[in-house]
Formats: structure tokens, C-alpha cells, sequence
């Protein structure tokens, strides 16, 4: 049975308590649960300074786990323990995950946060009230969450959910596979589980364009084989080839080949 990745995170979140992360190679955020972070986290971050602060923090822990390759425990800026494990596809280090946001349990742990933290929210009396929700736990129980993680990763990679070796011609791959279907880059996004800005800077950098352009001649191209034939109308070929409306596919039959479908099938 095939777990999707939101399960896989929402199980690790059902068992820790502590929200749960994947993030690309750029360290930008793809998948997580749940979808917000915590309160106390939320309201640090409300104050400009406070967020960069966190967001600073967090490609220390993803450089070190980029240069050790290893699992990272560690506190953060604010005295909040956080873990980040790498995710590997082929032994080639293709992304991270991360969980974290989690009290220690020490006596003055709370006092601790407040300490490092309260300067970047108005209310102390809100603040501290919103620390002691978070989930607490000892640096042995994070570092067991963490061999779970680890194992999670694993299966993630191992059964290709996240990350494949050379993203865009897996991407070319799917789209000569799948051109007659509706695509987009949220869908794509969702299926590779990566970032808009790294589906579309890698393919254009592989293949020298746009994947809507890809995508286009590749109908194009299905087209034309198919209008050789008279066995089906101008109509059911465009929806054939993942044109949903006849008057675009000869828009952009004309824009691209220079003639209309019909003059190209009679030619």
C-alpha cells in the first residue's frame, strides 16, 4: 500500500506532537502539517525582525545537514528544540525534513523562551500563555523522534515520493505521458512535491523553455499525426490532445504551424 506524503508527515505530527516539514534543496517549504506554525512561533514571527531571525536560524540547521549530511538536533534562536534530517534519492541528497518548534523540558524552559523571545511581541502575558501549548520534550526523546523521521525519510525517497534525481526529465517524462490531460504547474508541483520556482527554473535550464511551451508542442505534434487520418473530427482531435475548446486548438494551431486544422488535414 503506497502512503501519500501528507500522511506519512500528519502520522509523524500524530505521534510527536511537533509540526512536520519537507523542504527542496533551496530550503523553501513544499509539504507540511499541519499548515501553520504554532502559536507561539506565529506571533514571534508577526514582528519583521523576529522573523528573520527565525527564517536565519533555519538555513543554519539546512546548511549543516547540507555539509554533514546527517541528522541535525538542535535549539533554535528562541530556545526551541528542532530537528532536520536529510531526504536522499539514489544517495543523492535531494531535500530535507524537518520538525520541530517543541519546549524542553527543563524547570525554567518556559522562562528560557520568554527570555529570548519577548522583545519581539507586545504582550508577555500572551506570550507566555501561547509557550506553554507547545509540545515539550528532552533532547533523548527529539533524537527518537528523529530515528522515526529517519526511517520516514527512507520511505519517502524509496518509494520515489519526493525528489528525483534530474527533476526536469522526469518532468518531460510525465508530460509526454500525460499531454492529453489537463496539467498545470500547481498539479505538477503537488506530484513531484517540489517548489513552482524549482519545477520551472530547472526544466527551462534543461530544456531552454517554458513547460507550457513543451507542453503545447507536444499536443501540436500529436495533432498533426492525428489530422493525417480523417477517422476523427477537428473537434475530438483537439480534445484528444488536451485541447479542451476548438477555437484555441486552431488559434494556436495557426499561431504555431501556420495554417488552420483543417487546411493542414486537407494539405
Amino acid at each position: 500500500m503506497e502512503i501519500e506524503l501528507k500522511d506519512v508527515l500528519k502520522d509523524l505530527y500524530n505521534i510527536s506532537g511537533f509540526r512536520v516539514s519537507v523542504h527542496d534543496l533551496e530550503f523553501r517549504e513544499i509539504a507540511c502539517y499541519p499548515e501553520q506554525l504554532s502559536e507561539l512561533c506565529s506571533c514571534i514571527q508577526e514582528n519583521p525582525l523576529g522573523k528573520q531571525f527565525c527564517l536565519k536560524n533555519d538555513r543554519m540547521a539546512f546548511e549543516t545537514v547540507r555539509r554533514t549530511e546527517s541528522p541535525y538536533i538542535y535549539q533554535c534562536c528562541f530556545g526551541l528544540y528542532e530537528a532536520v534530517a536529510p531526504l536522499f534519492y539514489y544517495d543523492e541528497l535531494s531535500g530535507y525534513l524537518m520538525m520541530g518548534q517543541g519546549l524542553g523540558k527543563e524547570q525554567n524552559a518556559v522562562e528560557q523562551v520568554l527570555a529570548l523571545s519577548e522583545k519581539f511581541a507586545q504582550d508577555k502575558e500572551l506570550l507566555r500563555k501561547k509557550a506553554m501549548k507547545l509540545p515539550s520534550c528532552s533532547r533523548d526523546e527529539i533524537a527518537s523522534y528523529l530515528d522515526i523521521m529517519c526511517i520516514c525519510a527512507q520511505y519517502i525517497t524509496i518509494n520515489n515520493r519526493f525528489g528525483p534525481v534530474n527533476l526536469s526529465q522526469s518532468v518531460m517524462r510525465y508530460l509526454k505521458q500525460h499531454y492529453m490531460e489537463k496539467i498545470t504547474l500547481h498539479h505538477l508541483c503537488e506530484h513531484f512535491y517540489c517548489s513552482k520556482a524549482t519545477l520551472t527554473n530547472s526544466f527551462k535550464r534543461e530544456y531552454g523553455q517554458t513547460i507550457g511551451e513543451t507542453l503545447t508542442q507536444l499536443r501540436l505534434k500529436k495533432a498533426k499525426e492525428m489530422l493525417k487520418s480523417r477517422n476523427k473530427t477537428v473537434a475530438q482531435v483537439a480534445q484528444e490532445c488536451g485541447f479542451r475548446e476548438q477555437n484555441y486548438f486552431c488559434r494556436i494551431f495557426r499561431k504555431h504551424i501556420g495554417t488552420t486544422p483543417s487546411k493542414y488535414r486537407n494539405r
